[in-house]
This record gives structure tokens, C-alpha cells and sequence, in this order.
């Protein structure tokens, strides 16, 4: 199951600029329906992205769906580079 209170704790002890959306915003809002998932919308600056890299890093982030053993480098230049669509 989710964390979903570690997650909130880390991006927010980080002082990361973002928002919740998605079904956690839902549910905090009233729902019934609970996702396993956290939808966040981050601030793009290069000061809020470096805060993202550091408070993630140490849980080891790689793309979802990706093949074990692909090259994959946690950086600021790879989240600024990324796609904002699926």
C-alpha cells in the first residue's frame, strides 16, 4: 500500500513547491474512491526541480514501466528534459 503520509512529509519537509491532484485529492476532499497513487503538480524553477532531486534520491527513482537495466540517470537535467504527457 501507499504511504501516502511519508510521500506528503517528504516533498513538504523538502519545502518542494507542489500540489495534490488526482484521486488522493479526491479523497481528501470527500471521496470514497481511494487510489494507490499520489498525482502531484510541481513548480518547474530550477530551484523547486533541485529540491525534487534531493529529497527523492535517496529512494532511487526509475521510470515506470521501464525494462530492468535500462541507463537511467535522477537528475535535474532529467526532469527538466522529461515529457509532461504519458
Amino acid at each position: 500500500m501507499t504511504d501516502f503520509e511519508r510521500i506528503v512529509r517528504t516533498f513538504n519537509g523538502a519545502g518542494i513547491e507542489c500540489l495534490i491532484v488526482g484521486g488522493l485529492a479526491a479523497t481528501i476532499h470527500g471521496s470514497a474512491r481511494l487510489t494507490q497513487d499520489v498525482d502531484l503538480v510541481y513548480a518547474r524553477s530550477r530551484a523547486n526541480v533541485g529540491r525534487i532531486v534531493a529529497a527523492l534520491r535517496p529512494h532511487s527513482p526509475y521510470p515506470r514501466g521501464a525494462p530492468p537495466g535500462l541507463p537511467f540517470e535522477w537528475s535535474e537535467a532529467t526532469i527538466e528534459r522529461g515529457s509532461t504527457s504519458r
